[in-house]
């Protein structure tokens, strides 16, 4: 990602709707899909980035965090997170010992190859280990937010779950999110570009009142209620839950 990127997420992971809501989805996706992990449970966050999801559950989780940024890992150490590796997955110790789970969370797009990421992160799990991920949704909502953030591509559900369980994964759960507003934000992209607004857009995230954003708070994260009781059928991004099994 651009050196920018992970400034603002710092300075906004903490109190943005989207960094905010979507760490009170995804922690309650996993508690319940994986109920299993405990504060023993060894968990790694590849492509953790400035640690904001990995402090968020570090009081239940022991936690790791890998990232090809330094910069993204001296934020992760002001948040106090310890085990950290400045490498990718291939480059991690041959040694180390196998994780219980391991964490994506819109990484997989930054990767140009993401079947190899993908069977590299096999590789490091534990024979029932699990796998947590999250990726962009569609294609044809590419926008200039995407190339900010140095996207390879967009998911459907269907790409990115043939994707993991080719790489020997079981899929224990899967579901687009974001869907409540998923409307406003399709016509808003819509209206960037026929203004020609979008491509003046530099900014990794966008600005919002706090009125706002305290009202997107509450919009996205009542999806927590539904998920993951219910898959939902589409949304601005996709969440899935795999188990290593043998090839």
């Amino acid at each position: 990602m651009q050196e920018i990127v992970y400034h603002t997420n710092y300075q906004n992971e903490d109190s943005y709707w989207w960094f905010t809501a979507r760490n009170i989805i995804i922690s309650k996706i996993i508690n319940k899909i994986i109920p299993s992990l405990s504060k023993s449970s060894r968990i790694i966050d590849i492509g953790c980035g400035t640690g904001g999801f990995a402090s968020y559950i570090s009081k239940d989780y022991d936690i790791s965090c890998l990232d090809t940024s330094k910069t993204a890992l001296e934020y992760c150490k002001k948040r106090g997170l310890k085990n950290l590796y400045n490498a990718t997955i291939a480059e991690l110790p041959a040694d180390i010992e196998p994780f219980d789970a391991a964490i994506m969370l819109d990484v997989l797009e930054h990767i140009e190859d993401d079947k190899s990421a993908l069977e590299d992160v096999y590789k490091i799990l534990k024979d029932d280990g699990y796998y947590i991920m999250s990726v962009p949704a569609y294609k044809w909502m590419w926008s200039k937010h995407d190339e900010i953030h140095m996207h390879y591509r967009r998911y459907t559900k269907k790409e990115v779950t043939k994707l993991i369980k080719n790489a020997g994964f079981q899929i224990k759960y899967a579901s687009y999110f974001n869907s409540f507003l998923f409307l406003p934000a399709f016509l808003k992209r819509k209206l960037d570009k026929m203004t020609g607004k979008e491509e003046k857009h530099k900014d990794p995230v966008d600005k919002v009142s706090d009125g706002m954003n305290s009202l997107f708070h509450k919009v996205f994260s009542f999806e927590s209620k539904l998920l993951p009781a219910f898959s939902l059928p589409f949304g601005l991004s996709i969440i899935v839950i795999a188990q290593k099994t043998g090839k």
